[in-house]
């Protein structure tokens, strides 16, 4: 699946909120991310297309299991990668190295991203 980094970045963090509750309340999003809720609101709308997610009424947004998964699977990428920049000496913050390899990620092509993801569930 593509992603940007922008939305690999939601994908994490409702991933991250998912594991807390079940309900992810879009202004959550929004106050983690330091966006309005506007754009947290367009961002859902993403990913109810791609099927990451369904949204309730009132705006509390589920991930799908087909979401749990992709998002699981990137959680994976991003950490390994994110200490494989730590480990290579990089002046990195943790956070800063997670930050770098969701772009990094998002720019990989595709048959890098899957052979990683092999690499990872080894």
């Amino acid at each position: 699946m593509e992603l940007t980094s922008t939305h690999l970045r939601y994908l994490l963090t409702m991933y991250e909120l998912s594991k807390i509750g079940n309900d992810i309340r879009l202004t959550e999003i929004a106050n983690i991310l330091h966006v309005k809720k506007a754009s947290a609101a367009r961002i859902v709308a993403v990913f109810r297309d791609k099927e990451l997610v369904i949204q309730q009424p009132y705006g509390k947004v589920h991930l799908t299991e087909y979401g749990r998964q992709t998002a699981g699977q990137y959680e994976r990428c991003v950490n390994n990668l994110a200490a494989c920049l730590i480990r290579a000496g990089l002046p990195l913050s943790t956070q800063e190295a997670q930050q770098a390899a969701c772009v990094l990620l998002t720019e990989l092509p595709e048959a890098c991203v899957r052979k990683m993801e092999k690499i990872v569930d080894n």
